[in-house]
């Protein structure tokens, strides 16, 4: 009897603690502290390249999730100048001008967030800092006193992706055998390639002005290994895609900021606009998109077989835990040589920032994130769990979407992977 009594006793008080546990987890908010990592963009290219029509028209494609489930913001002043050159663009009446280009020596910093909707709020996912600079910063002599090239140097070493803008013009002159497209390539080279052969960070180059390259090839994958071709003859191009290959993924991306029939060259070498032309932007979207997916291409290359195997098992985790359940996984992961080792890639200043920063890694190399319902299936999650878990998936979104322009780019135009690299 008093065994019986005991064993009541037991479930009593066993089913009290089980109570005031469920009333504290349904009452304790979680104290996961949300962090908005920033990367760093660096776009070099030289005057009169196209930087400031590829921004522009980089942003209108990007200031809504059409296409994709992301969209990218930035501050009042710096929205109202992108529309502005926008609409200074695709204007085909009165003058037909184009908007003012990068001057000698002149820097332009913008900072996009990249948000998608969580419950049908917007939510920032990640920061991306684009600083634009002139080439001839590179190559100019510099005032005395002047302090620009340092800056130039110190954002360079800090960028997590460096873009090379070549102006497709130039490669056009080029092509026909005109005199000065030669002469400007080797003075794009000059200033991209000394600070690009020394750069630890991923490197692309953009081909701006793709529209006026058009009728090179009418096959685009064919008119893109034409200009490869005609680049990689370059001793020193071709040297550096030789020098990085081992290591990561160089990508040669074609861009026009205004699309097929909007421009032509006239009879004295000028890009004019055609009259009642309309802008179809093609492949802007791609740079911005790529910076991420290529910063853990990168990673990926440098590890050994023991930490991909330890990276992919941890990933197989991910794919079935929960919120917490990941977020306890990845603390533990972070402690382990594979996850050290990423860390130490990342460059990663604090623990909760690196933490972050390694989510995003893991996250990035999942394949199609599942929907909400079917992510929360079988789990009871209080309103911080859930938050949490609607988070990490949309997170996951759109490190998938980001992956999956750069897929779908070089499945259309294989051409455009200068080289292999990764894993």
């Amino acid at each position: 009897m008093a065994v019986v009594l005991i064993i009541i006793t037991l479930g009593i008080l066993l089913g009290l603690l089980a109570r005031r546990i469920r009333a504290r987890r349904a009452t304790t908010p979680l104290t996961i502290a949300e962090t908005t990592p920033t990367f760093n963009v660096v776009a070099l290219g030289l005057q009169g390249s196209g930087k400031t029509l590829l921004l522009a028209s980089m942003y209108h494609r990007l200031k809504s999730p059409a296409g994709q489930c992301y969209f990218i913001t930035a501050t009042r002043d710096d929205v109202l100048q992108l529309n502005e050159w926008y609409l200074q663009m695709a204007d085909t009446a009165a003058t037909g001008a184009w908007p003012r280009g990068t001057a000698k020596g002149e820097t332009r910093h913008f900072t996009f967030t990249v948000k998608t909707h969580i419950d049908g709020a917007p939510h920032p996912i990640l920061n991306l800092r684009y600083l634009e600079y002139a080439g001839e910063l590179l190559t100019d002599l510099q005032d005395a006193g002047s302090t620009k090239q340092k800056e130039l140097f110190a954002h360079i070493d800090s960028a997590d992706a460096l873009i090379g803008v070549l102006d497709g013009y130039r490669i056009r002159q080029h092509a026909d055998g005109h005199p000065e497209g030669p002469l400007h390539l080797e003075r794009t080279l000059n200033a991209l390639l000394p600070v690009m052969l020394e750069a630890s960070a991923p490197i692309s180059f953009v081909i701006t002005k793709w529209d006026l390259l058009a009728d090179l090839h009418p096959d685009e994958d064919t008119r893109l290994s034409i200009v490869r071709n005609l680049l990689t003859s370059n001793d020193h191009f071709r040297s550096l895609i030789t020098l990085h290959g081992a290591t990561r993924v160089v990508r040669l991306i074609p861009v026009s900021a205004v699309g097929p029939g909007f421009a032509t060259i006239d009879p004295n070498g000028e890009i004019v606009k055609t009259p009642q032309g309309a802008v179809q932007p093609t492949n802007v979207d791609v740079p911005l998109s790529a910076v991420v997916p290529g910063l853990f291409e990168q990673i990926e290359s440098r590890l050994d077989h023991d930490s991909i195997a330890a990276i992919r098992a941890e990933v197989d985790r991910r794919t079935r835990q929960g919120a917490l359940e990941a977020f306890a996984s990845l603390t533990t992961f972070a402690g382990q040589l594979a996850g050290r080792t990423v860390l130490a890639l990342l460059g990663t200043p604090t623990a909760a920032f690196g933490d972050t920063m390694l989510g995003f890694f893991l996250d990035s190399r999942m394949g199609t994130p599942p929907d909400e319902d079917r992510a929360r299936l079988s789990r009871e999650l209080n309103d911080a769990e859930q938050r949490l878990e609607n988070i990490q998936l949309a997170r996951r979104r759109v490190m998938y979407d980001m992956r999956r322009k750069v897929d779908a780019l070089e499945g259309r135009l294989p051409y455009s992977r200068l080289t292999e690299g990764g894993w």
